[in-house]
């Protein structure tokens, strides 16, 4: 019974692919979750990545499995003949109102340009240059992306979405993207965390970032 009440649970509350809030990790862990789509977009081959996934509580990896399968992709036809990769985040409980220390927000302006990659084997082959105005990712399953990119803070920056090179992420195009670096962990990496401003889904996404 305690079985059946868990993955109800976990079904209800990944509404999307964002974060779950858990006690059992020390800041972001991932589970991944592999597939591919045919020419009719229907998926197959769907499984858990267990050597990308950071995240290795069974249950939950199952009931990240389970939901994957239980939802629908928003533009299949445009997925249709690649194989792809769905990123659920599990993120420590006390982040969910951490705020970087006031003193510590100067030390941000070392984040402000340069090139960096992300700290997530999903996009470990991910490179993000970051210059005044404009941030360029390339590489990985993720295509290039190109953004405008505003220092609101030192330690708080708002991305536009320009080009999405992919044709299922070209409805992004246009998105606001505001993120707030709420912890450094050292002199080169950082955790954020990230929300879609012009858009009614408000899930936050976390993730760390390291310069390169």
């Amino acid at each position: 019974m305690k079985n059946l009440l868990f993955f109800g649970f976990i079904i209800n509350c990944f509404c999307s692919y964002s974060q779950t809030f858990v006690d059992d990790v020390d800041r972001v862990e991932i589970v991944i979750i592999d597939y591919c789509v045919d020419d009719n977009g229907k998926r197959y081959d769907i499984s858990i990545n267990q050597e990308k996934s950071t995240y290795k509580n069974h249950g939950w990896q199952q009931g990240c499995l389970e939901h994957f399968k239980n939802g629908k992709l928003i533009y299949p036809m445009k997925m249709t003949g690649e194989c792809w990769q769905s990123v659920y985040y599990f993120v420590n409980s006390k982040y969910q109102t951490y705020e970087l220390p006031e003193e510590e927000r100067v030390k941000c302006k070392a984040f402000h340009r340069g090139k960096f990659k992300y700290e997530n084997l999903a996009y470990s082959k991910t490179i993000m240059k970051r210059r005044k105005k404009r941030q360029i990712e390339k590489g990985g399953l993720g295509g290039t992306q190109k953004y405008k990119i505003k220092w609101t803070d030192e330690h708080k920056y708002e991305l536009e979405t320009m080009k999405m090179s992919l044709k299922k992420d070209k409805h992004k195009e246009g998105n606001l993207i505001e993120v707030e670096i709420i912890e450094i962990l050292n002199d080169k990496t950082y955790l954020y965390k990230a929300y879609i401003k012009n858009d009614d889904n408000t899930d936050v996404v976390f993730g760390l970032i390291t310069k390169v």
